[in-house]
């Protein structure tokens, strides 16, 4: 009994731990051993291969008329194209190689997203930190096949199951860390993607490393630690480094964009968070009270629903947390992922913007 428990223990701690599929060339010997011992190992438990109809659509996008006149038979081989590895997933999928890939897969952007739009918005390298908020934002970005260049994700929390009333996950995810099960979301529609994964979250001390090595073009900020999402911004101004951040509220958001790429003169949040809150989250308090009037007032009471107001002071009385919804949650995902891919472009100024369903549909 107790090797089959160890065994098990084992078996968990490697699936909470993985997050980059493998990419398999069958023109390689050694790759096909590599699958063979995967297989024997019965680490592979599903093949999907559905090149041939990669392939036929493939022909449509590079030729349209084809829709009038018809494909060309297709023929596969098994050694064309790659063979991607998911391990969490047990699953062995054949693919289009990656310039094919991408072209197929993101062909449906087009023209609302233009060729030239969509290379500029692959090339940005983007770090998230803080997966909760930022996990519908990271999966937007990649769905739209931004950030290819690199996604930096970072994140210390894993996966509660009172999380699943707003993260895109299952219950079999929980335990799994954020930043890991947002790398394997990503990875499964964006299997070429270059990420940077930080399941330990970052901290004070490692602030510069992950907005300079490599440097990133926008951070994402969405932690929980206060002093950490002072401290950050600090650097990022000091840096040039732009930083958008979204709030839930309600049925709404709020977004925070801070041009310190155009500014670094410009005070924290734009000025919205207020001097005497600043201070109090230099210095640490104590109480329960306190802790949730602080969470409250850095988000600024006077620009929250009257629901969410209400609810903290509710919290270790009637709630156990700061109350969030689906609704919201893939709001934000939508609405970053826009200002990602247009923030530089188009140039956005530096501002707070507010958006709620609430106030279309009444």
């Amino acid at each position: 009994m107790s090797d089959i428990k160890d065994s098990l223990v084992e078996l968990q701690n490697y699936d909470l731990k993985t997050y980059s599929p493998i990419v398999f060339d069958l023109g390689k010997e050694s790759d096909i051993q590599s699958i063979d011992e995967l297989i024997e190992k019965k680490k592979i438990t599903k093949v999907v291969d559905y090149l041939h109809e990669q392939k036929k659509e493939l022909q449509l996008i590079n030729d349209p008329k084809l829709l009038y006149e018809g494909v060309d038979a297709v023929k596969i081989k098994n050694e064309e194209g790659v063979w991607i590895y998911y391990p969490w997933l047990s699953s062995l999928v054949h693919c289009l190689k990656e310039g094919d890939y991408n072209r197929l897969r993101l062909s449906r952007n087009r023209e609302l997203i233009t060729e030239e739009e969509e290379k500029e918005f692959a090339s940005l390298k983007i770090g998230f930190a803080g997966l909760n908020v930022g996990n519908p934002i990271a999966i937007c970005t990649a769905l739209e096949g931004g950030s290819l260049a690199l996604m930096k994700l970072a994140d210390n929390d894993t996966l509660d199951f009172t999380n699943l009333n707003r993260f895109r996950a299952t219950v079999a995810d929980q335990g799994i860390n954020k930043a890991i099960l947002t790398a394997r979301q990503v990875y499964e529609v964006s299997p070429f993607v270059k990420t940077e994964v930080l399941d330990k979250g970052i901290s004070a001390e490692g602030i510069e490393d992950f907005l300079l090595r490599p440097r990133i073009d926008i951070l994402v900020e969405e932690m929980d630690n206060l002093p950490l999402k002072i401290k950050i911004r600090e650097k990022a101004r000091e840096h040039g480094i732009p930083v958008v951040m979204i709030t839930g509220n309600g049925a709404g958001v709020i977004v925070d964009v801070e041009r310190y790429d155009k500014d670094k003169s410009s005070r924290v949040l734009n000025g919205y968070l207020k001097d005497d809150v600043i201070e109090r989250i230099k210095n640490p308090v104590s109480t329960l009270d306190e802790k949730i009037a602080l969470a409250r007032d850095f988000m600024g009471k006077e620009h929250l629903s009257p629901r969410l107001n209400k609810s903290f002071g509710l919290i270790g009385r009637e709630l156990v947390g700061i109350p969030q919804i689906s609704e919201a949650s893939f709001l934000r995902g939508a609405v970053v992922c826009n200002i990602l891919r247009n923030l530089l472009r188009k140039d956005i100024p530096s501002g707070r913007y507010s958006f709620s369903l609430s106030d279309i549909i009444k």
